[in-house]
């Protein structure tokens, strides 16, 4: 498991994706505190983290228990 420095982390994997989304939708909100390179870096991980959780809720949503 990756732990970034001085970042606590949950026991609850889902709990810690949600709560980095939502960093990341408040910095992408705010573009003018960040350098425009920041901003694309922020956008591209909320990109990832987006598509990574709905990958994780898609088998939760059909039923299957994730793999």
């Amino acid at each position: 498991m990756h732990h970034s420095a001085g970042v606590p982390r949950s026991e609850d994997p889902a709990r810690d994706l949600n709560n980095e989304i939502a960093e990341l939708e408040a910095r992408v909100a705010h573009p003018l505190h960040w350098t425009n390179g920041e901003h694309q870096l922020n956008l591209t991980k909320l990109q990832q983290l987006i598509l990574e959780k709905q990958c994780r809720d898609k088998p939760a949503a059909s039923g299957n228990p994730p793999a």
